[in-house]
């Protein structure tokens, strides 16, 4: 009984681990967007959401951010009230649930007012926006593109990461909380921040050109690496070498 069971276990795992690598793509990770993937309920308040853009008045470009000079919380820029949670905040690797660098991911999610379906913001430094950013905030410092700032629970800055050239982001969903753009560190980056181990504070900055209004959001969202297909090949080939060996002993 002990051995068919043991069998019966060997050819389950290999079956899934077939299943799997059929399904499975590369893992990936950098301060670039992250294609094909989709994360619903991503509304504010339901998530961590650590930045919220709204252009005011007839203005086209939204840009502003989330400081934590000194160890003081600040917002700044364009945003519509209040100024924090839930729409603007600082984060840490345990309100992710997270332990390594590689695994934060910022969601964009653009709800653009009017017919603009789908929506689309440019995301770049040009214009951006550090009124009422404290004292070190330099212009496109903390609010860049999409920006990343790592500082010291003291509330010194230490790192900044952010795309390394304009961008135009097209929403696949209108509205908040229907389909997001998903960025992550790349290897080196999330090395770097690593090194600074667990102790940090994260903040969000990001300026975004024609815009037409509405609450542009960015969450920090937990990723879950997905293993390779050659490891998921690996795996697969060797559960399925357990399951004749099991079947072989079996029928002694």
């Amino acid at each position: 009984m002990p051995q068919k069971f043991l069998l019966r276990i060997a050819f389950s795992l290999a079956v899934l681990s077939i299943a799997a690598f059929g399904s499975a793509s590369t893992a990936k990770a950098d301060l670039v967007r992250l294609t094909g993937v989709q994360l619903q309920g991503q509304g504010i308040g339901a998530v961590l959401t650590v930045l919220t853009l709204n252009a005011s008045g007839s203005a086209t470009t939204e840009s502003g951010g989330v400081g934590f000079i000194s160890g003081s919380f600040q917002a700044f820029g364009d945003f519509s009230p209040p100024d924090g949670p839930p729409k603007n905040q600082t984060f840490t690797y345990a309100q992710l649930g997270a332990t390594n660098a590689n695994e934060i991911g910022l969601l964009v999610n653009l709800a653009e007012a009017g017919s603009e379906d789908p929506p689309t913001v440019d995301a770049t430094n040009t214009g951006a926006n550090t009124t009422g950013c404290g004292v070190g905030c330099t212009k496109g410092s903390l609010a860049g593109r999409i920006t990343l700032n790592v500082y010291s629970t003291a509330g010194v800055l230490l790192q900044q990461h952010s795309l390394a050239a304009d961008e135009n982001l097209i929403s696949d969903h209108q509205g908040v909380g229907g389909s997001g753009i998903v960025f992550t560190l790349d290897a080196a980056q999330a090395a770097a921040v690593q090194a600074l181990g667990p102790n940090v504070i994260f903040t969000v900055g990001a300026t975004f050109a024609n815009s037409g209004g509405g609450n542009d959001t960015i969450q920090a969202v937990r990723l879950v690496a997905v293993p390779e297909p050659a490891s998921m090949l690996l795996l697969g080939t060797g559960l399925i070498g357990v399951a004749g060996a099991a079947r072989r002993r079996f029928r002694k």
